[in-house]
């Protein structure tokens, strides 16, 4: 009986000596996945002036993976896609995200065509090179 609660008491401080070295390791694995991801930027119609593409006063842009780029609603965070790689990864389901019809504006000179996309698509890939 002495043998089995021996051997009881060495399993139990093996597996409460795993869990301490898990539990140190732990904030380093959060640090390094935190390095590996791009930040995402908040931006304001009042930085962008006439050149605003969207129906809300403030978004969120966001660089992934193979550089598809998203424009998120901060209030609803539903997330639109911003170039073709994100439009691909929407389309066929890896992501969860909606039309960027839905929020992007009429041109005003042009009503019948939407605002141009394009500072905010860089503005979107500089975020990539922050990595």
């Amino acid at each position: 009986m002495r043998e089995n609660e021996s051997a009881f008491f060495v399993l139990i401080s093996t597996l409460v000596t795993i869990m301490k070295r898990l539990f140190l390791l732990l904030p380093l694995f959060s640090f390094s996945f935190q390095s590996v991801a791009a930040p995402i930027e908040t931006v304001s119609k009042l930085q962008f002036g006439d050149k605003w593409a969207f129906t809300r006063e403030e978004v969120m842009l966001d660089c992934r993976a193979n550089r598809a780029l998203f424009v998120i609603n901060p209030s609803t965070l539903v997330q639109y896609p911003l170039n073709d790689i994100a439009t691909e990864m929407m389309r066929i389901g890896k992501v969860n995200a909606k039309s960027l019809d839905i929020i992007l504006l009429n041109d005003s000179k042009n009503p019948t065509q939407k605002m141009s996309i394009e500072l905010f698509q860089q503005a979107a890939l500089a975020l990539c090179d922050k990595k």
